[in-house]
Order: structure tokens, then C-alpha cells, then sequence
């Protein structure tokens, strides 16, 4: 096979065309899996910040129900007091004193934890503008990708469309006993992984077996060789040099 062959030359053209295809599909293949990881950030972002609210409106109510605590121990402590002045004797004068006590002991204590849990929800809250900014981020990445994809989409397809129809005409070309072995192997492996050009005068351009002297003869005659190990149908390039040694 000469580097005028017109078999090489429809061999490389329908090569290149179907790396092409194979290239353009992947994209459009890739482009929804993309978008479907990227709502998902999205949507994690978005479960995270639910956890959050979630997680505040519990400090929130914990912190609320010390301060009504608080408040109720104000008011049982303002009726001793008050009581005091209306006790009959010193011993129930000294009893209320000591229970005063007791109460402004447990008041402080209330005190403590009551400011202890309005802090703690005070301080969580300062997690949200990191998330909430994660968010923003997480969306536009979203919004970017989808209007990436939304332009993309019908280029690639109009791309398709054309080299499905440079394909058509490509195969045409082709002989008998090489189209079949093409389209049984298009139908296989993908038309991406139907032909290998010979690299380097004679390894395999799609996995890099060693082609056998014979076959490359044979491939130099004309005949349709496919790769024993990737089972491609192989051609050579315009700068092919047969070495016998």
C-alpha cells in the first residue's frame, strides 16, 4: 500500500472522522453528568444550610427557655422578699432568709447558664456566612455549566449532523472485504475503536502490540489486517517505510 493508496486515504479519513464523533459524544455525554454533580453541590450546600437553621432554632429555643427560667426565678424570688416582712416570728423570718439565699444561689447559677446559651447561639450563627457564601459559589458554578452546555449542545449536534454525513460518504469508499470488517467492528467497539494507524513502522496505534512483518505485508498488499490484540483494522500513514529486518 503506497502513501497514495486511496484505501490508506479513506482508512485515515474515516479514523479521523470517528475520533471526531467519539470526542463530540463524550461532551455531549459528559455535559449532563456534569451539570446533574454540579446540582448536587448545590443541593448539599443547600443541606447543609437546612442543618444549620435547624441547629440554631434548637440553641434558640434552649437559650429562650433559660431566660424564661430566669424569669420565673425572679418572680418566685421577689414573693420571698416580699414575704418577709409580712413572717410572725424570727424563726419564720430566718427561714425565709435562708431559702432567699438558696434562691439567689440557684438565680445565679441560671444566670450563668442562660448568658452561656444565648453565647453558644450567638456564636454559632457565625457559621452561616461561610456556607451561605459556599452556596453562592456552589450555584454559580451550576448556572455557569448549565448555560455552558445549553450553548454547546446544539454546536456539537450541528458538528455531529455533518460528520455523520462526511462519514456516509467516507464509507462508500471504502471496499467490500474492508467494510465489512469496519462495520462489524463499529457495531462492537464504536467506530472511535474501529481503526489504528501504524505507529513508529509497526506497533499499533491504538494499544501499541507489535505488528507482525507478515501483516504488515499484507496490509502493504491491500488486504484488510486487523490487530491481533485490540482487534482494529489496521493502515498505515503517508511516511510508512516497510523494514523487513
Amino acid at each position: 500500500m503506497s502513501s497514495t493508496d486511496p484505501i490508506r486515504g479513506v482508512m485515515a479519513r474515516l479514523h479521523q472522522i470517528q475520533t471526531r464523533l467519539g470526542e463530540l459524544h463524550a461532551r455531549l455525554r459528559r455535559g449532563p453528568l456534569v451539570l446533574k454533580t454540579q446540582e448536587g453541590n448545590v443541593q448539599k450546600k443547600l443541606d447543609e444550610l437546612e442543618k444549620l437553621r435547624e441547629t440554631q432554632t434548637q440553641l434558640q429555643l434552649e437559650a429562650r427557655k433559660k431566660e424564661q427560667e430566669v424569669a420565673v426565678g425572679d418572680q418566685a424570688l421577689a414573693r420571698r422578699k416580699a414575704q418577709l416582712s409580712e413572717a410572725k416570728t424570727n424563726k419564720e423570718y430566718q427561714a425565709l432568709q435562708h431559702q432567699i439565699k438558696v434562691d439567689e444561689d440557684a438565680r445565679s447559677i441560671l444566670d450563668d447558664e442562660a448568658l452561656e446559651a444565648i453565647d453558644k447561639a450567638e456564636k454559632f450563627a457565625e457559621n452561616f456566612p461561610k456556607v451561605e457564601t459556599e452556596l453562592a459559589k456552589t450555584r454559580e458554578l451550576f448556572e455557569n455549566a448549565k448555560k455552558k452546555h445549553l450553548t454547546e449542545k446544539p454546536e456539537i449536534e450541528a458538528e455531529i449532523a455533518k460528520l455523520g454525513d462526511q462519514l456516509k460518504e467516507a464509507e462508500v469508499e471504502l471496499p467490500r472485504e474492508f467494510r465489512e470488517i469496519y462495520d462489524r467492528l463499529v457495531r462492537s467497539v464504536g467506530g472511535e475503536n474501529a481503526l489504528a494507524i501504524v505507529e513508529d513502522q509497526k506497533y499499533c496505534g491504538g494499544c501499541n502490540y507489535q505488528i507482525p512483518i507478515n501483516s504488515l505485508a499484507m496490509i502493504l498488499q491491500r488486504k484488510p489486517i486487523t490487530c491481533s490484540s485490540c482487534a482494529r483494522l489496521l493502515y498505515v500513514g503517508e511516511n510508512f517505510v516497510f523494514d523487513k529486518g
